[in-house]
């Protein structure tokens, strides 16, 4: 009998974008401590901006693959279960363990039931632990997202997802404005059950990408746009810390000022992975390379989960990895990416560890 679910040509940009938005992940968390406080120059400065998309990207992966009709050909509740596997179990463990090792054991900074509730609600049991609390509701949402594409897939998952970045947009920069004195009420507070609303837009354009490319003559237009989001978000990013600093903070700096779900950074996201999707969907692999590459992508999950607790420990164990200079920052990006691989890419193989890997 043949299979009835509709056939998915395997696309190696996809797990490419992965590893390259995995491994920007990671740089971010090496120089971010040194970037807010100001221990680095404006090269580092640079490079940390041009790196802001990163998480961004995991988003759009994530709509790429799950609104997919061949993800819900068994229907909402197969889907919602295998997506649970995947997610719960990460979530919980990860939670505690960089709640109680990382936070408590490592970094010594203790915490009480209070507190840990606090995280928990908040989505914020360690700095990037988020995504789980956000990519969990848009798992939530997927096959009510997916049902309202199937009608005209290729129209409305762009019209979707531009007009779900333009209220986050809108939330956030209301948000920000508030902070200002211009208002006191905030739109949107972010926390464990809302975080997904601020990257439904991102999640929805990553499908569009995919259904309906832009024209290739607009790809490489975008592309050669990069460096000037690059400058710009750095710009943003020292103007507006520069007036902070100074006790006169602008309120469109502080608008516009580089954040995942700011204006810039939106339109940097949404031009850059365009193009990228639009000149590199015909890209073609071996089969040999193929299993490689997916290896290698379904391993991404792992390294972003684990490469938080691999940067702390590294750097408890070897001091000199922690001064933010040239040379100790390249070595803890590269020994941390070392190890979280080789964590995730074991940890796959172990059949308990798999579930949180």
């Amino acid at each position: 009998m043949s299979d009835p679910r509709p056939q998915r040509t395997y696309l190696p940009f996809l797990d490419v974008t992965r590893v390259l938005a995995v491994l920007g992940v990671v740089a971010i968390h090496v120089v971010g401590g040194g970037v807010s406080s100001g221990q680095v120059g404006l090269s580092v400065i640079t490079l940390d901006m041009a790196l802001v998309i990163a998480v961004p990207v995991f988003f759009m992966m994530a709509g790429a693959l799950s609104l997919d009709p061949r993800a819900h050909h068994q229907g909402p509740l197969v889907f919602l279960r295998k997506r649970a596997i995947r997610i719960v179990p990460a979530m919980v463990v990860w939670s505690a363990f960089y709640i109680v090792v990382i936070r408590t054991m490592v970094s010594r900074h203790p915490v009480s039931v209070l507190d840990v509730l606090d995280l928990v609600v908040s989505g914020q049991t360690y700095t990037h632990l988020y995504f789980l609390f956000a990519i969990a509701g848009l798992y939530l949402v997927a096959p009510v997202l997916q049902a309202f594409l199937a009608g005209n897939e290729e129209v409305r998952a762009w019209v979707l997802g531009l007009v779900a970045c333009l209220w986050t947009v809108g939330v956030m920069a209301i948000g920000q404005a508030g902070q200002m004195g211009v208002g006191h009420s905030v739109p949107l507070q972010a926390g464990t059950a809302t975080f997904f609303l601020l990257y439904t837009g991102y999640f929805v354009l990553g499908r569009a990408f995919l259904v309906r490319p832009i024209p290739r003559w607009a790809a490489v237009v975008g592309l050669a746009t990069v460096p000037g989001f690059i400058a710009l978000v750095t710009w943003l990013y020292v103007a507006s810390k520069r007036a902070a600093e100074d006790g006169t903070p602008d309120l469109w700096f502080s608008v516009l000022a580089p954040s995942y779900v700011s204006l810039p950074v939106v339109v940097y996201a949404i031009v850059l992975m365009a193009s990228i999707s639009s000149l590199c969907r015909g890209w073609r692999v071996s089969e040999r390379m193929e299993r490689l590459l997916r290896t290698v992508g379904n391993a991404t999950f792992g390294i972003f989960l684990v490469h938080f607790a691999a940067l702390v420990v590294l750097r408890e164990l070897f001091p000199a990895l922690s001064p933010y200079t040239p040379g100790a920052m390249v070595g803890a990006w590269a020994l941390t990416v070392a190890v979280s691989t080789l964590l995730a890419l074991v940890g796959q193989r172990i059949p308990l560890l798999r579930l949180i890997f």
